[in-house]
Formats: C-alpha cells, sequence, structure tokens
C-alpha cells in the first residue's frame, strides 16, 4: 500500500501545479498584446492549451476577443463576446461531477466561468466596441447591460453584496452616448447617476478626483434643459471645476471625446497560510490583485493642432475593481474551503489509520499540495479607462491621440456645432 502511495506522488504533483502554470502559459501572449504583435499573440493562443482545454473555454474566447479587436476585426471579437457571455449565463449552473472535484481537489478543477466583474465587462467591452464603429445605438444597448448584468448578479448573493453593485463607467458611457445621439434628458439622467456614485462609495475604484469633465458635461446639460436650481447647486459643490464656463455660453461649439483603453489588468497571485493542525499542516489559499496607487502605463491623452492638450482623466480602476471584488468574495472562499479543507482533513486522518506516516503523510502532502487558488483570469482586460474631452470651435482639426505613453493615432476631426465626436482608443 506504501508503493502505491508512492507510485501517486508524481500524478499528485502534475495535478497541483496545472492551474499554476496558467499565468506563465500566456505571460508572452500578454508581451505580444501589449507590443502590438497582435498576429503573433493570437498564434500563441491558438498554441496554448487554453483552445483545448475544456475548463478554460471562457477565458480562451474572452482573451481571443482582446486580440481580434485589437487586430481591427471589431464583428469577430464581438461574436465571441456575444458568445462568452451566453457561457457565462450556461455556466451559472455547474455540473454536478465537476463541482464534486473541486471540493475534494480545489477550484481550478471546474470550468471557469469569471469573476463578476469580467462577467460585467464583457458588455463594457462590447459598448466600447460599437462606439469604436460609431454604431451609438447597439453602444447603448451594451451600455445599458452593464448596470443591468451587475444587478442580476448581485441579486443571486445572500447577506453582504460587496462594495461592487453598480458601474459609474457605465453610467457615464449611456450619459455620453445619449448626449451624441441628441437625447439631452436621458443623458441627464445617466449623467447625474455617474456623478452621485463617484461621489460616493466609488471613490475607491477611480485614481484620482471626481472626472472634471463629467462634472462639466452635467452642468452644460443642466443649462441647457433650463435645470437651473440644480446648475446653482452645483456651482455651489464645484466652483473650482466650473469657474470657467459659468455664465458663458458656448453653445456654437462641438465636442471631440477620446475614451482611452489603458494596458492590462494586473493578474490574479494566490496568497497562502499554511497552519499546523494535530499532526497536520492545512494550508489555505486564495486568489488576490494586489491593489496600487499608481498606473503601470503612461499618459493619455490629447493634442490638438494650434489649441490646448487635454489629460485624460480615470474614470474606472479595473485593478482597484477586480481586487476589491476579490476581497469582498473572500468570506464566500473561506466558508467553501472551509468544507473542502474538513473533507481533506478526514482524508488525512482516514490515510494515517489505515495506512501508517507513509500514508499518512502522502494524504497530507496532497491536501497541502492541491490546496491552491485558481488563479486563471481574463488577462487582457484593461487596465483602466481613461477619457479625454475637449469643446472645440466648429471646422476641421487635426487631433493627436496618446494612449499608454505613446502618441497611437493622428486624426484629421470635422467638427459641427453640438456635434460630439467619439473615439475609442488603446495603446
Amino acid at each position: 500500500m506504501k508503493q502505491r502511495f508512492k507510485a501517486l506522488l508524481p500524478l499528485i504533483i502534475v495535478m497541483t501545479t496545472a492551474c499554476a502554470s496558467y499565468t506563465d502559459e500566456t505571460r508572452q501572449i500578454r508581451s505580444d498584446y501589449m507590443a502590438r504583435s497582435y498576429s503573433s499573440a493570437l498564434t500563441k493562443l491558438e498554441e496554448s492549451s487554453l483552445k483545448t482545454s475544456s475548463n478554460s473555454k471562457l477565458l480562451y474566447l474572452l482573451e481571443k476577443a482582446m486580440i481580434l479587436q485589437r487586430n481591427g476585426e471589431s464583428e469577430k471579437s464581438r461574436a465571441l463576446l456575444i458568445e462568452a457571455d451566453k457561457l457565462v449565463d450556461r455556466l451559472y449552473t455547474v455540473s454536478i461531477s465537476k463541482t464534486a472535484a473541486s471540493f475534494v481537489y480545489n477550484d481550478s478543477a471546474q470550468d471557469y466561468s469569471g469573476e463578476d466583474y469580467e462577467k460585467v465587462a464583457i458588455h463594457t467591452m462590447l459598448a466600447l466596441s460599437f462606439l469604436g464603429d460609431k454604431d451609438l445605438d447597439s453602444a447603448r444597448v451594451s451600455a445599458r447591460k452593464i448596470n443591468a448584468k451587475l444587478s442580476e448578479i448581485v441579486g443571486t448573493y445572500d447577506g453582504k453584496k460587496g462594495r461592487y453593485t453598480e458601474d459609474a463607467f457605465a453610467s457615464y458611457l449611456a450619459g455620453l452616448i445619449y448626449e451624441a445621439k441628441g437625447e439631452w434628458d436621458s443623458a441627464l439622467i445617466d449623467y447625474s447617476k455617474a456623478l452621485e456614485l463617484y461621489e460616493s462609495g466609488y471613490k475607491i475604484f477611480i485614481r484620482g478626483s471626481i472626472p472634471e469633465s463629467l462634472i462639466q458635461s452635467l452642468y452644460r446639460l443642466m443649462i441647457k434643459r433650463n435645470r437651473k436650481d440644480r446648475a446653482v447647486a452645483m456651482e455651489t459643490k464645484y466652483p473650482n471645476e466650473l469657474k470657467n464656463i459659468i455664465g458663458k455660453s458656448d453653445d456654437d461649439f462641438g465636442d471631440v471625446v477620446v475614451i482611452h483603453e489603458k494596458g492590462h489588468i494586473a493578474i490574479k497571485v494566490s496568497e497562502d497560510t499554511a497552519l499546523p493542525i494535530g499532526k497536520q499542516i492545512v494550508r489555505i489559499s486564495w486568489p488576490v490583485i494586489r491593489k496600487s496607487s499608481r498606473s503601470g502605463f503612461g499618459d493619455s491623452g490629447l493634442t490638438v493642432e494650434n489649441g490646448p492638450q487635454v489629460n485624460a482623466e480615470n474614470l474606472q480602476d479595473m485593478d482597484a475593481v477586480a481586487a476589491v471584488s476579490l476581497e469582498d468574495r473572500k468570506l464566500r472562499m473561506i466558508v467553501k474551503n472551509g468544507a473542502r479543507l474538513l473533507a481533506k482533513g478526514q482524508i488525512t486522518e482516514q490515510a494515517y489509520r489505515n495506512f501508517g506516516l507513509a500514508g499518512g503523510l502522502a494524504a497530507n502532502i496532497f491536501s497541502a499540495v492541491s490546496e491552491t487558488a485558481d488563479t486563471r483570469s481574463w488577462t487582457l482586460l484593461p487596465e483602466s479607462y481613461n477619457v479625454s474631452r475637449v469643446r472645440l470651435k466648429p471646422g476641421t482639426h487635426t487631433i493627436r491621440i496618446k494612449t499608454n505613453g505613446r502618441q497611437t493615432r493622428v486624426e484629421k476631426v470635422e467638427v459641427k456645432k453640438g456635434q460630439i465626436v467619439i473615439f475609442t482608443d488603446f495603446g
């Protein structure tokens, strides 16, 4: 019997290191992606285990969708995102066999069904893709689905819901799209909702202050729609942000807005604790994303030839959203992991009784080593969403756009009175 346990050790090692290789396997894909070598990144993705692993089908769809979008294949990218959204719904009810496997092994035995923020971000990326193709109607539908999906997810949890329960960037996007379509009252509603969220607990999900461009856009709409009392209240609350536009008429201007998708999100890592309990070493492991107060990528913004230079403002820090979401999920993970650890502990005790020291040690090794956090994630999701907005007189303007610290494009823009021209950009 001792020989049987020795024979199992190589299998145990292979099984317990499989999930840990995910980050390593996708590292070069991320590197090629950031270097804009999209064909190379796609080739590496197609050659990776993501394509053949049934457990990681969702990740394959999400990562490929990002590469195709960056490679200019937006329709194919959106088709994959829509397929991924349908898969998320199907995976909500996981198979009994894989749930049982995760109970005695670890969460990597299950099909990857996505973190809450990843499920929501599918609709964010769809909205931005449609915006990039100037399809405002489809972008609006996807933008509205962001908070609808988040509300649906949050509604499934009993007790504490966590801190990511509404998405301010989604409300901003919807407001911007309504404003671009000339639907002022709808824009007022969504901009107001976005500002309300930024003023509250959503500050943990942005870098810097409440976006000035949002404050100014909302204020201008209040003036336009004759919401005088609300406009006066904003003047009192945001005197510095509004000091240059109060009492000035600029209805003859148009706007250029650039939504910058910066970098890629921080990867998950495992956080581990080992505790000696009786004859056993118990290991507790869960996934985390390290929050950072500074972006790991370069500045973004736009410059108008013979005109102003505008630095991009951060409207959503996805590293922070992911980090907080995982922190809030930790309690649910601990409950599930506790039950799994109890089961593993009983198996180990039985091994000591039935097979002696060697059998008990082998079972304990399996229990400890296999208790590894599932660090799979949508690694090509942007690190953050940032916005540059400038008001210009009607006419043709040359706009230089910078994202992630480098100039990415030069656009000749025909600006018309009251019109908003929207670009999406990535570094």
